[in-house]
């Protein structure tokens, strides 16, 4: 005969064993790059900036509101992207007409007021 009756206490199941809550934190963050052992270990550690409504127990437990789950999750300390951004190198780099344009407008605004008083002027104070 097969006893049903079960005395003992069950294993809590850890949340990170299924992959919803690390596709929720992926969903949230806007970053599919995190692999499930980066966000196990953020978990682990309690990497979390500031107090938010939701205490981390309650938020691995899977309790709470959305806003308040969302809220918690962009609190969480993760690492930068591994990725560059791919940035053309002239946004990086400007040209040198694009860096030297105030210069030269500034130069020939002062040459504008300048010229009238050259056209007065004796050559000989010129010429030197």
């Amino acid at each position: 005969m097969i006893s049903h009756d079960k005395t003992g206490i069950e294993p809590l199941l850890d949340p990170c064993d299924n992959g919803s809550l690390f596709e929720e934190i992926r969903h949230v963050l806007r970053r599919a790059d995190l692999s499930d052992d980066v966000l196990r270990q953020i978990l682990a550690e309690h990497r979390f900036g500031a107090e938010t409504e939701l205490e981390a127990d309650a938020f691995l437990a899977g309790k709470g509101l959305a806003e308040e789950r969302a809220g918690v999750i962009r609190t969480m300390i993760v690492p930068p992207p591994l990725h560059r951004l791919d940035m053309p190198a002239h946004e990086l780099e400007p040209p040198l007409s694009r860096r030297f344009a105030p210069l030269a407008a500034r130069w020939q605004r002062a040459l504008h007021m300048v010229r009238p008083q050259m056209k007065r002027t004796p050559a000989r104070v010129r010429n030197r």
